[in-house]
Order: C-alpha cells, then structure tokens, then sequence
C-alpha cells in the first residue's frame, strides 16, 4: 500500500521549498494536513491540488 501522508521534510522537498517554509503552510485553514500533537501529517495526495488552488497566491513575510 502506498503512503498517503508525508511529514514536513517529504512535502518540503517534493515542493523544493524550505522545511521551514512548509512548517508555516500547515498553518493555513485549507492546507491539507492533520495535526496530531507535535506531529504534522500532510496528504500526498491532496498536496498538489492544495498548491494548485492556490496559484497566484503570494506570501510575503511567511
């Protein structure tokens, strides 16, 4: 069965952006993570269309 969540690292690097950077994503409302204490699963799957949705979006000062 394949993985449908990753952690920060996997997302981060799929998306070739900083460990960071991700950490800071998982804070919008949409953004296709659950949160398990200090554990932030993100959905593999949903991960794209997230991004998608979202093009043109700018973020200044994440």
């Amino acid at each position: 069965m394949e993985q449908i969540g990753i952690n920060i690292a996997q997302a981060a690097e799929l998306m070739g952006i900083s460990k960071q950077l991700m950490r800071k994503l998982t804070k919008e409302i949409d953004f296709p993570c659950i949160k398990f204490q200090r554990r932030i699963v993100i959905n593999k799957e949903l991960l794209p269309v997230w991004f998608k949705n979202h093009i043109g979006n700018f973020y200044v000062d994440y």
